[in-house]
Formats: structure tokens, C-alpha cells, sequence
């Protein structure tokens, strides 16, 4: 049985899905903070348009993640991550030969398919589908390690562009994909399907199948999951991209903001690794619970503090680590609520709220930031991660009236 595995005999594959992370992070999502100068040197793109790429590759993923969540619960994840790799190159070509903001814009459509077929929540699927009740420490492990992936594309892209130019550095992003990517997704196992459901000549399907959520609560445990991680989803993707001038406008220098802010990126690998490490212990909905509680506190104590090194460095140390462990619990959650048949059609659809979400969440901080200010705008912050915690106190709720499972089988 797949979900038997032990790691040392998978430890090759996830190795090389957490190498695919790097990669496809890196020459995606963070690579137009490198680019933008460039383009608009050379294409006349503003910032709004460069990093509206961004947005496009969020929408593309939020249309067809349902698709293509269906296809990997039929057929497994190895073809799909195959096919989107080729796709994410071509992409990339076509960025490559961009002539103006429509191409620009056309080539991030075609990343985003990509994207959505081979990164997004795909190799969580693939970890759900190979490792079973193991997969929320691995699925923490693989985030704990690609939260660098901004870490090393930054500069990476730095020195290929001033070496070569942004657009062989493209077409180097675009031969990443084929000759890295591809043939590790082609590593994938078969899929052998799962278990046959209860009432068949097979042994029934346990809870780690089916899930802890019996099909009458279903719905609404779905909407609670995507309620509360879209909205804190919109402060964690927006929030952070403006911390700098939020710092300054509360009075630090632009060199202290920048050193400050700095400290977010160790703080969400420290929150990650202790999840990864110790959270095994707690089921996923209580860390899940903390995190959205943690995060407005830490919103609230900024607004009312006076702005200082010592209260700008724990605003950022504790929001990310929060931030952290939300983003764990986002990815393996549904799996335990849910069970294993059936997830990447689950994470397809949770996908579409949070994807629009994350889309919107850049440009609705930064009409904050400007119309409201620091104080208010951390305000604003607090108040709508208060929102998630709710739905997920509500969850939480749901689940404690329901019999109690195993530990094993709960995370």
C-alpha cells in the first residue's frame, strides 16, 4: 500500500517535488519583484501592469482549479504535473518574446494553467495520495523548505539578468521547467486509486478516506474552511507586500522598516518547522485556531503602540509566525475534514474563494494603507482576520460535538 511508505523509500521523489517548489515559486510568483524595472526600462510597464501578471496567474488558477481537482482524484497527480510543466514553459516563451502589456498579460494566462496544473496545491495531492496520516508533518516539512524559494530566486535572477538580460533570463526559467521539473513530475508514481467505499466486497473505508466531517455537516464545514482562510488569506497576501511603507509612515526610516520587515521570512520557517516538528500533538483546527487568533492580536498591539523597533520587530516576528502555521494548516486541513478521496477535488474548490482572495488582497492594502493610514489600516487588519477566527471557532465547535478519533487519523 502507497500510504504504508516509510520516508527513506520516498525521500528521493519528495526531494525532488520540494526542488519543483523552489522552482516554480521562484520563477513565478516572486520573479516580477526582479523583473519590473526591467520591463518597464524596456516595455514601458508600470508596476501596476507587471505585477498584475500576478493576479492573472491567481484568477487562471481559481477557474480551473475544480477541473482539475476532479482529474487528480480519477487519474493521480504525475500527468497533470507533466503537462503543466510544458505548459509553464511555453508560458514562459511567451513572456520571453512579450512586446507590450497584452503579450505580458497573455503569458501569465498561460503560466497560470501551468501553474495551476503542476504547483498550487498539486504536490500537496500528491504527498495526500502517496503518504496518507503522514501527510500533514511532510506537507510542513515541504513548506518549511520552499518558504526559501524567494530567498534563492531573488538573487538568482538578479545575476542572470545582468549577465544575460531579462529575457534570456526567461528562457533559462523556461528550460528549468524541462529539464528539471518535468522529469521529476515524470518520477511520480502511478496512482492506484483508493480504497473501494463501504458496501462492496472490499473492507470499509476508514476515517483517513472519508473523513471526519459525515456528509450532512459537509457543506457547511466547506464554507466555514474557505471562509476563514480567504479572509485571513487577504491579510497574509496583502499585508506583508506593504509592511515597509507601513513601518515608515509610522515614523521608522526606510533602512530600519527594510531591516525590520526582513525578519518575517525566518519567523514564518521557525513557525513552519515547530508545526512540522510538534504539531502532530494538536489536530490541524486548533493550530489552525491559534494562528487566526494570534494574527489580529498582533494587528491590534501595532495600532495602539507607539511605532518603535521593539514593537515593529514583534508585530512582524509573530504575525508571520501565524501567518506560518495558517499556511500549513491551509493545505492539510482539508484533508483531515475531508479524508483522502475526494481531496484534490476539495482543495479545487476551496481554491476558487481563496484564489480571488489572494488576487484582490495587493491592491485593496494598498487603498488602505493610502485612504486609512498605518493605525487604521492595522484596524481594518485585525477586524477581518477576527471574521476567520469565528468561522473557524465555529468549526471547531462543529467537530468537537462529533465522535472522537484517533490521533493518527485526525491529522
Amino acid at each position: 500500500m502507497l500510504s504504508s511508505f516509510r520516508f527513506s523509500g520516498h525521500g528521493p521523489l519528495l526531494c525532488g517535488l520540494i526542488v519543483t517548489r523552489l522552482v516554480g515559486w521562484g520563477t513565478t510568483f516572486y520573479s516580477p519583484s526582479v523583473l519590473v524595472q526591467a520591463l518597464d526600462r524596456e516595455l514601458g510597464l508600470n508596476a501596476e501592469i507587471v505585477f498584475g501578471g500576478i493576479t492573472i496567474l491567481l484568477v487562471t488558477g481559481a477557474l480551473v482549479a475544480p477541473a482539475i481537482g476532479r482529474v487528480l482524484d480519477r487519474e493521480g497527480t504525475r500527468r497533470s504535473m507533466c503537462v503543466g510543466a510544458v505548459v509553464c514553459a511555453l508560458g514562459f516563451v511567451v513572456l520571453a518574446m512579450a512586446q507590450g502589456p497584452v503579450s505580458y498579460l497573455a503569458s501569465w494566462f498561460v503560466i497560470g494553467i501551468g501553474h495551476a496544473m503542476s504547483l498550487a496545491n498539486v504536490s500537496n495531492v500528491t504527498v495526500a495520495q502517496l503518504m496518507g496520516e503522514r501527510t500533514r508533518r511532510v506537507i510542513g516539512l515541504m513548506m518549511l523548505v520552499t518558504g526559501l524559494a524567494s530567498s534563492l530566486f531573488w538573487p538568482l535572477t538578479a545575476v542572470l539578468m545582468d549577465a544575460y538580460g531579462w529575457r534570456a533570463t526567461v528562457y533559462i526559467f523556461a528550460a528549468m521547467q524541462i529539464f528539471i521539473a518535468l522529469p521529476i513530475y515524470a518520477s511520480v508514481p502511478r496512482f492506484r486509486g483508493h480504497p473501494a467505499p463501504a458496501g462492496t466486497s472490499e473492507p470499509p473505508a476508514s476515517p483517513l478516506e472519508t473523513g471526519r466531517v459525515p456528509p450532512e455537516q459537509r457543506r457547511v464545514a466547506f464554507w466555514l474552511t474557505a471562509f476563514a482562510f480567504s479572509a485571513s488569506g487577504l491579510v497574509s497576501w496583502g499585508l506583508p507586500l506593504h509592511l515597509i511603507a507601513l513601518f515608515q509612515e509610522g515614523g521608522l526610516t526606510q533602512a530600519e522598516a527594510v531591516w525590520i520587515a526582513t525578519l518575517g521570512g525566518p519567523a514564518t520557517i521557525a513557525a513552519r518547522a515547530i508545526d512540522a516538528t510538534l504539531g502532530e500533538r494538536l489536530p490541524v483546527e486548533r493550530v489552525a485556531l491559534f494562528g487566526l487568533l494570534l494574527g489580529p492580536l498582533c494587528c491590534l498591539m501595532l495600532a495602539f503602540l507607539p511605532m518603535g523597533l521593539m514593537a515593529a520587530g514583534s508585530f512582524v516576528v509573530l504575525l508571520n509566525a501565524a501567518l506560518g502555521v495558517i499556511s500549513v494548516a491551509r493545505a492539510t486541513l482539508p484533508l483531515s475534514l475531508f479524508g483522502r478521496r475526494g481531496f484534490a477535488v476539495m482543495l479545487g474548490q476551496l481554491t476558487v474563494p481563496q484564489n480571488i482572495a489572494f488576487a484582490a488582497a495587493p491592491l485593496l492594502f494598498a487603498v488602505l494603507i493610502e485612504r486609512l493610514g498605518a493605525d487604521r489600516t492595522l484596524i481594518v487588519s485585525a477586524v477581518i482576520q477576527f471574521f476567520g477566527f469565528a468561522a473557524m471557532f465555529a468549526l471547531v465547535r462543529m467537530l468537537g460535538r462529533e465522535p472522537a478519533m484517533p490521533p493518527s487519523v485526525a491529522h
